[in-house]
């Protein structure tokens, strides 16, 4: 199967307050004047776009997979996309639980990391559950997996204080590092690396 190759966008009218950006002399990127944005404008556009960003992608790969008979032939045809192929399979998963969930959702206080929570095809019986539970209230990651737990019926992690200072056995310890690592896999790896290492300046401090 021959290499996919991306067709080239048609140069769209510039708008007000935008600048043009051209990547390899062929698309035309038309992006806002960021200088009229405030700090937290500036945070909250960044976090916005990488959500929709994430969404749109596994909109485009819901699409792409109804029109294939078999996950084979679709896995087939990723293969033959490069710019599909940068991301792992289990990002690519990931992007289109998410999509098929929350696409027509509202996502108000629901970081994109616990979105990859609620959408998790494990949690699929108690999404919307869930998914009331957590809108509009920004809570973390921790608060959404406690309540997936108690909704499963199952006994929340207990966590281990100063008054309690005895190590976990080796299997809870690796458990407990896949959960902090899911936590910042939705982040880049840099912004992944800074949070875990802020982290462990902050623990340093208390021991």
């Amino acid at each position: 199967m021959a290499l996919y190759q991306p067709k080239k966008l048609k140069q769209k009218p510039i708008e007000q307050n935008t600048e043009t950006f051209v990547t390899n002399g062929a698309v035309d990127y038309q992006v806002q004047d960021l200088t009229v944005l405030s700090l937290d404008d500036l945070a909250d556009r960044y976090s916005q776009i990488d959500l929709q960003s994430q969404l749109m992608k596994g909109l485009i790969l819901l699409e792409a997979r109804n029109r294939f008979a078999s996950n084979n032939e679709f896995g087939d045809w990723i293969k033959t996309v490069q710019t599909l192929c940068l991301d792992r399979q289990e990002v690519r998963t990931r992007y289109m639980n998410f999509a098929r969930y929350f696409k027509d959702k509202d996502r108000a206080g629901i970081s994109l990391t616990a979105a990859y929570e609620i959408s998790a095809p494990a949690n699929e019986a108690i999404a919307d559950k869930i998914y009331e539970y957590a809108l509009n209230k920004n809570l973390s990651v921790a608060e959404i997996k406690k309540q997936i737990q108690i909704e499963k019926g199952l006994t929340p992690e207990v966590i281990i204080t100063k008054a309690e200072p005895e190590l976990l056995p080796l299997e809870d310890f690796d458990v407990f590092k896949q959960v902090v690592l899911a936590d910042v896999e939705g982040l880049s790896g840099i912004d992944a690396i800074r949070v875990l290492q802020d982290c462990i300046k902050e623990l340093r401090t208390k021991v």
